[in-house]
Order: C-alpha cells, then sequence, then structure tokens
C-alpha cells in the first residue's frame, strides 16, 4: 500500500508543474567597437569603467550596449583623448573612429 501511495503522491507532483516561458524579441542589441590607435587606453560608456579600448576593436571583441544615446569616452593617464555622443539601434553596430594623435 505504502508503494502505490508514493507512486500517486510522485504523478500528482510531477503533473503540477508549471511551463517555463519566456519574451524574446528577436531584434539583437546594438553594438559599439572602437577603430584607432587606443593601445593602452581606457573606455567609458555613460561615464562607467569599461576596460581597455583596445580589447573592443571588433576583431573579435565588440561591447553590446542597450538601445539609446550613450556617450563614448576613451582616456589615457585620466585625461579625455577622444569624447562622442552616439545612438545605436536594436542590432545596428557603430564603430567609433578615434584619431589620438590629431590636434
Amino acid at each position: 500500500m505504502k508503494i502505490i501511495l508514493s507512486i500517486f503522491v510522485a504523478l500528482t507532483l510531477t503533473a503540477c508543474a508549471l511551463p517555463e516561458t519566456g519574451v524574446r524579441t528577436g531584434s539583437p542589441r546594438p553594438t559599439l567597437y572602437i577603430k584607432g590607435d587606443v593601445k593602452g587606453m581606457d573606455l567609458y560608456i555613460d561615464g562607467i569603467q569599461i576596460g581597455l579600448a583596445e580589447q573592443f576593436d571588433g576583431n573579435p571583441k565588440v561591447l553590446v550596449v542597450e538601445e539609446g544615446a550613450h556617450i563614448v569616452q576613451i582616456k589615457k593617464a585620466g585625461s579625455v583623448v577622444h569624447s562622442e555622443k552616439t545612438f545605436v539601434s536594436n542590432g545596428e553596430s557603430r564603430a567609433i573612429t578615434v584619431n589620438a594623435g590629431a590636434k
């Protein structure tokens, strides 16, 4: 009797499992990549330090961002070398071209 009751309880509990649901938009998030000689320079997006700018050269690594406007800054030793405001849409890949040597 205990075996039958155990089987009944196990079957009852497995029948109550809820299905998993998820929402997908189908649109990939936008990406940014840095072009130019940025060796040893830091990348900031909207005031947040992301890492070394040379890591996000688009080959193969890009920076995935949210859709909308962003302020991109490249800094060397704490000084801003390049600053740019950009807008990216879903699925868009935008290059940020840095010419650190030009004045």
